[in-house]
């Protein structure tokens, strides 16, 4: 089963990248303020990211990816397995009328 399989058929939402953000500042016993100043980014834009009211987009993941020294593609991989669930949620009724043509 590839990935883009397991993304299709999962149950349940994906862990939004906020959630791991929220985890890792506690455990580097981090405010959110901090980590904002660290990244060069609003307080606000952190704090929504980290509730999930904001996606990562591409510069953030590149902020990330520095600060967190585990590059980018780790936050954006995240995101869109979430972005991709999230439109699947939303649209389920518009992609069932749509098969295969191979």
């Amino acid at each position: 089963m590839n990935q883009a399989t397991v993304t299709l058929e999962r149950q349940v939402r994906p862990v939004h990248p906020g959630e791991v953000i929220a985890d890792l500042l506690e455990d580097l016993e981090m405010t959110t303020i901090d980590f904002a100043k660290k990244l060069d980014v609003s307080a606000e834009t952190v704090e929504a990211i980290v509730q999930g009211r904001i996606p990562v987009t591409v510069d953030m993941a590149i902020r990330l990816g520095k600060a967190l020294d585990n590059g980018p593609q780790l936050w954006l991989n995240l995101q869109q397995k979430v972005d991709i669930w999230d439109t699947i949620q939303e649209k389920a009724e518009d992609y069932g009328k749509i098969y295969s043509i191979s």
